[in-house]
């Protein structure tokens, strides 16, 4: 199961902030063009999937990001690719294949078209969108599930900054934390399941943790979960990213409806910036 992708929260570079009940929120503007890219064609993070169950922790699968120069219909794009999978010895239990592609436009990082299929344990899903952000459209191809068409051929009306569900993990690396506070919560609009959702991610500060990289400092967040047949709903997950240009995650855990998950970043390559995080 891809986690990361499922359930994706981001904000906008250019936000404004609103105090309401002493919590900040960023509420999204027009003009959502990041300052800065945090990734670049090349890129390829590799991680392990942990399953904990009755106080056992299994290595169960594996997630991989990439970032690719590609054209769409004549159009350059980066090509954004995210696969997850179960390791073969785990797949008589459950059996998992996902993969998210989101072509982007390499200037603005809207995406330009998305891609999804989904097997989870037999149950099947696979949408695809393309997205016009000039008049703020996006085109739903189809969406089905367990093979059969749900929707198809639909045209909706989209706000100026909406994501889809992979377009948004690589925009969350490029928010500027440092202006935020401990506590504070940022909107983004994501195009999932055939409408726009709001999804909420809460600023948790700095924190220095351990893996088999070495130790890092970090960006703590608490994205918000969708209840699903897979997950929990609230906000309990925990994705910690390093404190860098980069903000690669280094560790996500979440809770699902029977265990946890957790995945590890195990390798990276072609990173934008030199990873400074690292201690």
């Amino acid at each position: 199961m891809l986690l990361l992708i499922s359930n994706p929260s981001v904000f906008s570079s250019n936000s404004s902030l609103l105090e309401t009940n002493e919590t900040i929120y960023a509420t999204y503007e027009d003009n959502c063009i990041p300052s800065t890219q945090s990734y670049q064609p090349g890129e390829k993070l590799e991680y392990k999937v942990y399953y904990n169950w009755k106080f056992t922790w299994l290595t169960a699968g594996t997630v991989t990001f990439e970032v690719l120069s590609d054209l769409w219909q004549g159009r350059e794009v980066w090509h954004t690719r995210a696969i997850g999978k179960t390791l073969r010895a785990y797949e008589w239990f459950y059996k998992v294949y996902d993969q998210y592609e989101s072509y982007l436009d390499p200037f603005t990082n809207k995406p330009v078209h998305f891609i999804r299929n989904v097997n989870e344990g037999g149950y099947t899903m696979n949408n695809e969108y393309t997205f016009d952000h000039e008049q703020q459209e996006v085109h739903l191809d189809y969406i089905k599930t367990q093979g059969e068409i749900r929707r198809e051929n639909e045209t909706l009306p989209i706000n100026p900054c909406t994501h889809d569900m992979l377009s948004a993990i690589y925009q969350t690396r490029n928010i500027d934390y440092s202006q935020y506070l401990v506590g504070d919560i940022i909107s983004l609009e994501v195009f999932m399941d055939g409408r726009i959702q709001e999804i909420h991610i809460q600023y948790a500060g700095i924190e220095e943790i351990k893996t088999k990289l070495g130790k890092f400092d970090a960006i703590k967040l608490h994205p918000s979960l969708h209840e699903s047949y897979l997950f929990e709903g609230g906000e309990k997950m925990t994705i910690w990213a390093t404190n860098d240009a980069n903000k690669i995650p280094l560790m996500i855990e979440a809770p699902l409806k029977v265990g946890f998950v957790k995945a590890i970043l195990h390798d990276y390559d072609e990173l934008a910036y030199t990873l400074t995080s690292k201690k």
